[in-house]
């Protein structure tokens, strides 16, 4: 009791109603409709203040979903003790379990919503294509946003004494009250599709309006802010997945749109308020190319030898930066965060829903297998440049289809994916024949992409936006007239899976860099590697003249599974 009355004596203006400990006991009444929870956060790092000072949690009625009882609950956090200080933000949740409630079960979600009081912003986040709540992305939601039990707590009136939240600690200082639960009748409703993610990687655009010549010379665009206007074209057009200064998020914040913005600028992120957004999807749109900048780093291209190098050092450069605090780490917003002072306490920050975005597109497998989340290839698709590229391997000039062009490479994006359960995706260049960008963006579609971007800025890379807008509303026409099953589902059976040895990659560019090929390509190591790449290409073909859908992937001993028919090449005599 003297512990209650030092507490009480350390937060004026808040009435503290002390629970006798005799009457502690386990977890067993279920708390009744009304009842309000009320906690004190205790830090767990060295005495630095916590992100929020005071905690309550509401409990509502709960309801039926498919002949199951879901629970209703209401989190409000504050800065402040005390109860007469606005919350900093509120949370309603409809899910599957009690959160409060005894055991570390996964929480399912039918229904999520935020309140903002101070920017007077209500949000419902729903998820359009596969149905249900739409929840922030952050690796284990709903363990470290949502207050837990702490395995050791006693319960008061159903409800845990102590609980773990963001990483912290909270301990109960009163519960009781039959509180009426009201609607939020002013929540606006988001639909969200995290399924088709159609974006720019930037936040400007070109003044110009149309293409410039970029021969004899190369020419810069000039770039300007994207506007309040541009951005109501952009999300009517399709696109809806943003990156933004803190300047421009509250244009797109309660759209329902996907967007991205660093920690910190005017004005900066508030956490962990901002962090409750479903549709704030964090710091890092993308990790930069693992495999190019590997080729063109000294130290590595003056020693790489095999292919298994290659294949092998990929993965470990795909894995070390992704789980990184560097720029394109998982932990790079944390990392920004910590720099404001922020204290996790033993909590982890994990934005891990990202893709590579690269050049390589044939090195999909092995970044998948180093714990990418997926790739986005660097679309500069032409058709004569392929043709040519191929016949060196296979000594006939074919002409290739546009369609047949797109398959193969996206024969390597799914077949890089789909082992590992991840996504993928094309991003329309500048170089990309602009009679072929709007194939490669529906042909994407329906060949299960999750994403379809654009790149913004540098010369001749540059995509103009009268064209981003324009191929953005091809996609979003002929998503309309023809929607695919949700990604969430099985994935559907493709023909064929052409699968080539562990360590290998299939490249039609000049492999200089993978030293154990001869420059004249006469070796046994260069003799093996065109056998192989002829094999796999004879293999492709034919799936096209039958008319088949095939992918190429690696057979690293893991099951190939997903496929009609498993066709394994290899380069041995």
């Amino acid at each position: 009791m003297n512990l209650v009355r030092s507490c009480c004596a350390a937060v004026p203006g808040f009435l503290l109603f002390s629970i006798a400990a005799g009457t502690a006991a386990t977890a067993g009444a279920r708390p009744e409709p009304g009842l309000r929870a009320r906690y004190l956060a205790l830090t767990a790092w060295r005495g630095d203040p916590t992100p929020v000072v005071s905690v309550d949690f509401v409990y509502g009625p709960r309801e039926t979903v498919e002949g199951k009882t879901w629970q209703w609950w209401q989190l409000e956090a504050r800065a402040e003790a005390g109860q007469d200080a606005p919350p900093l933000f509120q949370v309603r949740g409809l899910t599957s379990a009690d959160p409060l409630a005894a055991g570390r079960a996964r929480l399912e979600f039918a229904r999520y919503m935020v309140r903002f009081p101070e920017l007077r912003e209500t949000l419902e986040y729903w998820n359009r294509p596969a149905g249900g709540a739409r929840v922030p992305a952050w690796r284990d939601f709903d363990r470290c946003f949502v207050p837990r039990a702490a395995p050791a707590a006693l319960w008061q009136r159903g409800v845990p004494e102590t609980c773990e939240y963001l990483g912290h600690v909270l301990t109960l200082v009163h519960a009781g009250g039959t509180e009426a639960w009201a609607a939020w009748a002013d929540a606006n409703r988001l639909e969200l599709d995290p399924e088709l993610l159609v974006g720019t990687g930037r936040s400007f655009k070109d003044r110009e309006g149309r293409r410039l010549p970029q021969q004899p010379a190369r020419q810069d665009y000039h770039y300007v802010p994207f506007t309040e206007a541009d951005y109501r074209e952009m999300i009517e057009a399709g696109i809806n997945l943003f990156l933004v200064t803190p300047a421009q998020e509250r244009w797109v914040r309660a759209a329902p749109v996907f967007y991205l913005r660093g920690a910190g600028g005017n004005p900066p992120l508030r956490y962990p308020a901002d962090l409750y957004r479903a549709n704030y999807a964090g710091e890092v749109m993308f990790m930069d190319e693992p495999s190019i900048l590997m080729v063109g780093e000294k130290r590595i291209h003056n020693t790489l030898r095999y292919f298994s190098d290659a294949a092998a050092l990929i993965e470990k450069r795909t894995r070390a930066t992704y789980e990184s605090a560097e720029h394109y780490g998982a932990y790079a917003l944390e990392k920004a965060l910590r720099g404001q002072g922020v204290n996790f306490g033993d909590m982890r920050l994990e934005q891990w829903d990202y893709p590579s975005w690269e050049t390589l597109y044939d090195t999909t497998f092995y970044q998948m297998k180093g714990g990418g989340n997926g790739l986005v290839h660097e679309g500069r698709y032409q058709l004569e440049p392929f043709d040519r590229a191929i016949a060196a391997f296979t000594g006939e000039m074919r002409r290739h289809t546009g369609a047949e062009l797109l398959q193969y490479h996206y024969a390597f994006l799914r077949g890089g994916t789909r082992p590992f359960g991840k996504f993928w995706g094309t991003a329309i260049y500048g170089q990309c024949d602009t009679n072929l960008a709007p194939l490669a963006v529906t042909m994407a579609y329906d060949l299960g992409a999750r994403y379809v971007w654009f790149w913004t800025s540098d010369h001749d890379h540059h995509v103009p936006w009268i064209e981003q807008i324009a191929l953005a509303r091809t996609l979003k026409e002929h998503a309309r007239r023809h929607p695919r099953p949700s990604l969430a589902t099985r994935p559907p059976p493709v023909d064929t899976a052409i699968a080539i040895p562990n360590g290998y990659f299939l490249s039609l560019d000049n492999l200089w860099w993978v030293r154990v090929l001869d420059k004249e390509g006469r070796n046994e190591a260069s003799r093996h590697y065109r056998r192989l790449m002829k094999r796999a290409l004879d293999a492709a073909h034919g799936c096209m003249d039958r008319g088949e859908s095939f992918d190429l992937t690696v057979d690293d001993g893991r099951p190939i599974e997903g496929y009609r028919r498993v066709v394994r090449v290899d380069g041995r005599p």
